[in-house]
């Protein structure tokens, strides 16, 4: 049985995704902005591929395995395809300092390419996080522990998780995980095969909008 609150959050996830299906996704670019490489899959040419913004807490009962396999699945084909953008927002409650201590150590561990591997780290402990854990998973990491620790407490990326949590609040995301995939949305743990038809059909739609019209 599902909460009612929950109930309530998927049912007005599902009118957002009928009334917003064709809207334009545009990519907001955070204040600050270091080398975002793990994070980011780019395509050469990052006018003309198939955008994609994923959405993901450490609350959800399905991010979890979002992370662990559709979230790969999603990379993977990425880096095949060389015409997808990627950008994953990990969205804290900002009433959970823990959650947003996390969303903190993800930006600050991005600055030494370690992004992907601290978001696995995170969740896989995501019920014994403190500000010990961050340190303690960017030494198992082999990154620069006292430079992750200076840019965890001098709070470097506050503005910019700020500017995440604003941006999933502008696409009307309520529940997570989600997708938008070129303005289409997917509400939830998606099977990637239903997730693999949608960026699919995005990339021969693409490929259409770039044969020249006949003179």
């Amino acid at each position: 049985m599902f909460k009612s609150s929950t109930f309530i959050s998927i049912i007005l996830a599902f009118l957002i995704y009928l009334g917003m299906n064709n809207q334009k996704v545009d990519i907001v670019q955070n204040p600050k902005v270091p080398d975002f490489s793990n994070i980011i899959v780019k395509s050469p040419s990052e006018s003309d591929n198939v955008k994609i913004d994923a959405f993901d807490d450490l609350s959800c009962s399905d991010c979890d395995d979002f992370v662990k396999n559709t979230l790969a699945d999603i990379r993977k084909m990425g880096q095949e395809t060389n015409d997808i953008s990627l950008q994953l927002y990990f969205i804290p409650d900002i009433n959970n300092e823990m959650n947003y201590d996390a969303a903190i150590s993800l930006k600050c561990a991005s600055d030494q390419g370690k992004f992907w591997e601290m978001l696995d780290k995170i969740h896989e402990n995501k019920n014994d996080l403190n500000k010990k854990s961050f340190l303690k998973f960017g030494k198992e990491l082999e990154m620069n522990t006292d430079a992750l620790q200076e840019c965890i407490s001098e709070d470097i990326y506050k503005s910019a998780v700020e500017a995440d949590v604003q941006y999933a609040s502008e696409k009307n995301i309520t529940f997570k995980p989600s997708l938008i995939i070129n303005g289409t949305y997917l509400i939830g743990n998606v099977p990637f095969e239903n997730i693999q038809k949608v960026i699919t059909k995005s990339l021969k739609d693409l490929k259409k909008s770039q044969i020249p019209s006949p003179k």
